[in-house]
C-alpha cells in the first residue's frame, strides 16, 4: 500500500526532503554542461528543488515538476522561479494527452523507489510514454536504501539492483543504457549506495 503522500506533506512530514537539489544531479550537470536541454520531466518533484537545478542549468531547458501531492506542488510554486519552470499536479501512471512523448529528457529520483516494487513495469511504460523517441531517462537509483529503520520488504524506500534495472527497462526493449556511475556527491548516508543511469527510450 502507498503512502498517502499529500498527508505528509500537510503534516510537515517529509524526510525525503533535503531543502536542496540531489547531489548527484549537481554533479552530473556540472560534468555535462549544456548537454541536457528542451523539455524536461521531473517526476515526484516534490517542492521543486531538483527542478530548479534542472530550469538553471541552461537556458534551453523547460523543466517540468510533476508530483501527486496537490500541497507540494502549492508549494513549489511559491518558491521563486529561476527560469522556465512550472509545476503540474498529476499521476505518473495516468498522464494527460498533453504529456505523452511530449519530453526530452526525463528526471528520476527518488520516485522508483518510493512507488511499490509491483508496479515498476507501469512505470518503465509510463517513462517511456512521456519520453519523444529518442528521448532519454536519467536517474539516481537509490540501490541499497536499507538500515535500522528501513528493510527489504518494508518500504518505501524499495532498493534496486543493477540487474533488476537491466532487466525491467533494457529487457523490455524500451530503453537501452547508455552509462551508468557511483556519484562521488550524495547526501549524508547514501554515499555509495546510488547509481547515476542515464537511458534512452528504444521506438
Amino acid at each position: 500500500m502507498s503512502p498517502d503522500w499529500d498527508q505528509h506533506y500537510r503534516d510537515g512530514f517529509t524526510p525525503w526532503d533535503k531543502g536542496a537539489p540531489a547531489p548527484p544531479l549537481v554533479e552530473w550537470l556540472a560534468m555535462h554542461p549544456g548537454e541536457l536541454r528542451g523539455r524536461v520531466l521531473a517526476i515526484g518533484c516534490g517542492l521543486g528543488h531538483d527542478v530548479r537545478a534542472l530550469a538553471a542549468s541552461h537556458p534551453g531547458v523547460e523543466a517540468v515538476g510533476l508530483d501527486l501531492s496537490p500541497t507540494a506542488v502549492a508549494m513549489a510554486r511559491e518558491i521563486p522561479t529561476v527560469n522556465a519552470e512550472r509545476y503540474k499536479e498529476g499521476d505518473l501512471f495516468d498522464l494527460p494527452e498533453g504529456m505523452l512523448e511530449a519530453f526530452d529528457w526525463v528526471w528520476e529520483h527518488t520516485c522508483f523507489c518510493a512507488i511499490d516494487p509491483d508496479r515498476r513495469e507501469d512505470y518503465v511504460r509510463a517513462v517511456w510514454t512521456a519520453l519523444r523517441p529518442g528521448g532519454q531517462l536519467l536517474g539516481v537509483f537509490y540501490l541499497d536504501p536499507y538500515d535500522d529503520e528501513h528493510q527489504p520488504g518494508g518500504g518505501p524506500p524499495h532498493g534496486t539492483s543493477l540487474a533488476e534495472l537491466e532487466e525491467r527497462f533494457v529487457q523490455s526493449g524500451r530503453f537501452e543504457i547508455i552509462d551508468h556511475a557511483v556519484p562521488q556527491t550524495a547526501y549524508e548516508g547514501r554515499e555509495g549506495r546510488e547509481r547515476v543511469v542515464r537511458m534512452r527510450r528504444v521506438g
